[in-house]
């Protein structure tokens, strides 16, 4: 069973080195640090995820505890939520487990040895990878977008808790059946196998949910009446989303090709192009 801890504490644990290109001025915040904790070197029964804002900032922390940690899907999906949610440019992980879950001056007095884990007395610190080598930011959010929507998937399946906006994602998800082979194991293929006849279904899918969160949040609220609009017209739901969703292709396009914000007046303007 996973369990959760916000505990905010200073670990005993030696500073932590870092292999690869750390130099200060490569930095890119926000990094996100992801360590693992367990009895053994062999055993982990906790995941510690730190997200450092900025240089000088405090890391805001999360922990996972339980001994399926590793393989819980439900876990992992709120790891990956919790990473994307604050932006993360880097990451570093920890190379094998790094010591025992037990926290000094929490779970045992400070300045000792833990007494529940003698296998670590004087054993704690273990080398960290870098994974700081990828400059291109939106390379790091592929990877992680198509980990979390396999995730997401997998919880599905297995009938977990979902949060309302990943409730959404995993409709609009079986709503394409014509991909269902693709959902559970999107991180595990290169691009070419991904995409089908042209279209990329990541993308589809993310552009369809996105629609679906902008009418259940009602921002901007012209999407749901462009959408009846339209079917009133005579068009399908999946087809009303589908064609206000290649409005929000064309601007996410053009964001990423001008290097600017997102420009809710002219998409709102296109919008209501659909309709007149």
């Amino acid at each position: 069973m996973k369990k959760k801890d916000r505990r905010r504490s200073r670990s005993r644990r030696r500073p932590q080195r870092t292999t690869g290109r750390r130099a200060r001025s490569t930095v890119q915040y926000p990094i996100a640090t992801i360590a693992y904790y367990g009895p053994d070197d062999k055993t982990v029964t906790k995941i510690a995820v730190g997200i450092i804002e900025s240089e000088d900032a405090e890391p805001i922390m999360e922990r996972w505890y339980g001994p399926d940690v590793m393989t819980n899907p439900e876990v992992q999906v709120q790891i990956a939520g919790f990473i994307e949610a604050h932006g993360v440019r880097s990451v570093a992980i920890t190379d094998g487990v790094l010591g025992c879950p037990h926290e000094e001056g929490i779970d045992f007095p400070a300045g000792q040895e833990c007494p529940y884990c003698p296998f670590w007395r004087g054993k704690q610190g273990i080398q960290v990878v870098d994974e700081t080598q990828d400059a291109d930011p939106y390379r790091k959010l592929k990877t992680l977008t198509r980990q979390r929507m396999r995730l997401v998937w997998e919880s599905a399946q297995l009938n977990l808790p979902l949060s309302d906006e990943d409730a959404r994602l995993v409709e609009v998800m079986r709503e394409h059946p014509e991909y269902s082979d693709l959902w559970g194991r999107l991180d595990e293929l290169p691009d070419e196998e991904i995409e089908r006849g042209g279209v990329n279904p990541i993308l589809h899918v993310i552009i369809h949910s996105t629609i679906e969160n902008q009418i259940a949040g009602g921002d901007p609220k012209e999407v749901r009446r462009v959408v009846e609009t339209l079917m009133r017209q005579g068009l399908s739901r999946h087809e009303a989303i589908h064609r206000v969703g290649s409005v929000l292709s064309e601007e996410i396009y053009h964001i990423l090709k001008d290097d600017r914000p997102f420009d809710e007046p002219g998409y709102i303007r296109k919008l209501r192009r659909l309709v007149r």
